[in-house]
């Protein structure tokens, strides 16, 4: 074999291994970034369950629900087997976050026989307000402040009447009645039955308005009108709708999904540390 064609020959054989490793390197990336949008993906459902477990005690909490998309790989959607993008921008498959809703079902209730405890039974709220704005709340474990006004016994927030106004109840006033439509009523010293003004139950025109402003809070950004099927049940509480034994196993799945991830990101780093030492050297 002469010099000349020895020479053509081993640059032909550069080049092709240069094209093939050229090839590799980008599916090892893609896989790479397949593995670590998994992770994160797992870590953002991590942190939402991590913080339904946080209120599986709280009163009238409604846990959160993350919703993913799958990507279909690129070869599924062109129909396009043999063809693979030059570039991660033009690939495809995977999965990411897509919304969080929350589970509004009903939760457990507690019967506690305390007069001012009031569980809403149903899709409603109850309307409270910190004096500047309004929020919705399933939260009705309620107390009285020092002017005798209900509010609500995990933040002060003054519950609202149907009229948008607090309902102060009397000094004098014994055995306090709360009636299934939000109706408060007590018994003064002379045994009279006396209406003290009656509990807004309201519920948004579009669940998927409320949002979420922590301390069991909810804003609509739609209109609120009165409920039609809720009602009120005194001496009751609805606990925490989240199940503390259900929310640990999907925590330690999440766990567990984003350990395999990571491990599939170190080895096809480490496969790919691998590759590019094993290009040829012109």
């Amino acid at each position: 074999m002469s010099l000349t064609v020895s020479l053509k020959l081993r640059a032909f054989l550069a080049d092709f291994l240069e094209e093939r490793t050229s090839f590799e390197i980008l599916v090892m990336n893609y896989g790479l970034y397949l593995s670590a949008q998994g992770a994160e993906t797992q870590a953002l459902r991590q942190s939402i369950l991590a913080n339904n477990m946080a209120n599986a005690g709280t009163t009238g909490f409604k846990p959160d629900i993350p919703l993913f998309r799958a990507h279909l790989p690129y070869d599924v959607t062109h129909l396009q087997s043999n063809s693979i993008p030059d570039t991660l921008e033009r690939q495809t498959g995977g999965v990411e976050l897509v919304a969080t809703v929350t589970d509004h079902r009903q939760g457990p209730l507690n019967v506690t026989n305390a007069q001012l405890d009031v569980a809403v039974v149903g899709d409603g709220f109850l309307q409270v307000s910190n004096g500047q704005d309004t929020f919705l709340t399933r939260d009705g474990h309620l107390t009285l402040d020092p002017n005798g006004a209900i509010v609500s016994a995990s933040d002060g927030a003054t519950v609202l009447s149907v009229d948008g106004e607090p309902i102060v109840i009397p000094p004098e006033t014994q055995n306090i009645a709360i009636a299934a439509d939000g109706m408060v009523s007590g018994t003064s010293f002379g045994g009279t039955v006396v209406p003290l003004g009656q509990l807004a139950i309201v519920e948004p025109t579009d669940y998927a308005s409320l949002k979420k402003e922590g301390d069991n809070h909810y804003t609509a950004a739609g209109a609120v009108q009165p409920s039609v099927t809720a009602q009120l049940r005194q001496g009751v509480l609805e606990e925490s709708a989240m199940n503390p034994v259900e929310g640990m196993v999907e925590l330690i799945q999440t766990a567990r999904v984003f350990e395999m991830n990571m491990n599939m990101m170190k080895h096809v780093d480490e496969m790919l540390g691998q590759l590019i030492q094993s290009v040829p050297r012109r």
